[in-house]
């Protein structure tokens, strides 16, 4: 197996690269209509769900914004945003009520998880709805994306074109760095941020040493920070995590290697040292010490023009940011931001071609993503510079649709989108891209699996936590997990055979 496998997509990404990066996609110049639809007299609306910063600025940028939408494609966007320590539950309300709404951001392990929704039957399959009324879609958007959204053959969202690759490592604030005089750029394991963190902790009260962007999900990400080093992950998600190890060429599934608890009592360590925050157990919503930038470092991604989104997302400080893992491209990577069309929607037609507008019509995406130019931001030698207190200044261009549309923010450098591509092309890629596991002959087994996930949340911090590790190893047995695994590896058995892999 080699060490890095080149993309099945490379070759028609590099054909169409200069027409992707930076220019207007599809007939997205400062409008052309999506798809070649034409403009109606008849006005659609659509109620799209995200995930976000909710801003209160946001009536009068939706109502440009549908002005031009009304005008070139007879659409009209209801648009509501709600926090991410929040939005899950909400969508989770909205969907098991079957109230109607026609688009949700959506992920495969995040935020409103993608393949549960799928077997719950909350989204639509899009195939024919795409080819009947966006197919523009796949004019701007590599084929790629659409195969790893497949769940039984069919696409049930549209993944968002962005960073394809994981490359965790840790973001900090700059003025700290400084403050502390702390050689961040040589920081190449966690235990190098232990002076950073030592520092935070025993002068700066009124701070968290480190975070992560969901304080519900920190345990998992430093686990899968740690793993994607050594594993391939072929299913499930946090503690429900199944593996490959590199380098196995039987495709050998494992639940739960050994080092997996080595890196949750690593976790623990951090908690121990007083690195995180002491109430984590109980704190459900950490997004307002977040956007107050009361951590000086967050767990993350790390990516070209990094440190301008977390500086937006994180009281408007400076920050710098360090990767600890090589670019990695996981097996379903096009799922880590989505658009769905819902199950409930009443004008599944008007969906998609809204989500085609925000992968083509350059200008619309740019005014939903930073707001009314003069009145949120400035152009200052072709940067986007936000006005303070404005009220609105979205700038998660990857929750709406191609990012690659968006213009650069102050603090990101020239050619970032290039740079983004260029690492999508050559990070290393899981052998078993585009493997997509269908839980439904174990969803009792699943749901029962989540409940005591659930119920062992944190499992580093805990002073028992040996006991309690082997409580939830012994419930999770109890839980179908074997039964569960053995599924998994059944599936993908048959997938490398039916792909000559095997």
């Amino acid at each position: 197996m080699s060490k890095h496998p080149k993309h099945s997509w490379r070759i028609s990404l590099m054909a169409g690269l200069l027409a992707v990066l930076m220019l207007p996609m599809g007939c997205g110049q400062s409008g052309g209509s999506s798809s070649g639809s034409e403009p109606s007299e008849e006005v659609t609306t659509v109620r799209w769900i995200t995930a976000g910063t909710p801003q209160t600025g946001m009536d009068a940028v939706l109502e440009e914004v549908n002005k031009l939408l009304a005008e070139r494609y007879g659409l009209k966007l209801q648009l509501e945003i709600y926090d991410y320590g929040s939005y899950d539950e909400k969508m989770n309300m909205i969907i098991s009520s079957g109230e109607e709404f026609d688009v949700c951001f959506t992920t495969q392990s995040w935020l409103n998880k993608y393949q549960p929704n799928v077997s719950r039957g909350a989204f639509l399959a899009l195939d024919d709805l795409i080819d009947e009324n966006a197919p523009g879609l796949r004019e701007v958007l590599p084929e790629f994306l659409f195969e790893q959204a497949r769940v039984d053959g069919a696409i049930y969202a549209v993944p968002n074109y962005q960073i394809c690759y994981d490359s965790f490592g840790f973001m900090m604030r700059k003025d700290l760095v400084e403050k502390y005089n702390f050689d961040w750029e040589n920081v190449k394991t966690v235990e190098d941020m232990y002076p950073f963190w030592d520092a935070i902790r025993d002068n700066e009260p009124d701070l968290y040493p480190v975070g992560d962007l969901s304080i519900q999900a920190f345990e998992d990400d430093f686990v899968a920070m740690c793993m994607i080093q050594d594993y391939y992950t072929v299913a499930g998600s946090g503690a429900s995590s199944f593996y490959i190890k590199k380098g196995d060429d039987s495709y050998t599934v494992d639940w739960f290697p050994d080092v997996v608890k080595e890196y949750r009592a690593k976790f623990g360590e951090l908690y121990d040292k007083g690195y995180i925050r002491s109430d984590i157990i109980t704190m459900q919503d950490d997004s307002a010490d977040i956007t107050a930038g009361k951590y000086a470092s967050r767990l993350g991604i790390i990516k070209p023009g990094g440190e301008a989104e977390q500086k937006q997302l994180a009281g408007g400080y400076d920050y710098v940011q360090v990767a600890l893992t090589e670019p990695f491209v996981n097996a379903l990577a096009s799922r880590a931001a989505m658009n769905a069309v819902s199950s409930s929607s009443k004008h599944p037609e008007a969906a998609i071609r809204m989500i085609d507008v925000m992968n083509s019509d350059k200008e619309i995406f740019n005014m939903l993503n930073f707001g009314i130019e003069g009145v949120n931001y400035t152009m200052e030698n072709g940067f986007v510079k936000e006005i303070p207190d404005s009220g609105y200044f979205f700038n998660s261009g990857w929750a709406l649709g191609n990012q690659f549309n968006a213009y650069l923010v102050e603090g990101q450098q020239e050619g970032v989108w290039e740079e983004t591509m260029e690492i999508n092309n050559n990070a290393e890629v899981s052998p078993i891209s585009g493997f997509s596991f269908n839980e439904e002959a174990v969803s009792t087994e699943m749901a029962q699996m989540s409940s005591v996930t659930s119920e062992y949340k944190f499992l580093g911090v805990y002073d028992d936590f040996e006991t309690r590790f082997e409580e939830f190893r012994t419930k999770m047995e109890q839980a179908g997990v074997e039964k569960y695994k053995a599924e998994v590896q059944s599936q993908l058995d048959a997938w490398l055979t039916a792909n000559g892999k095997k």
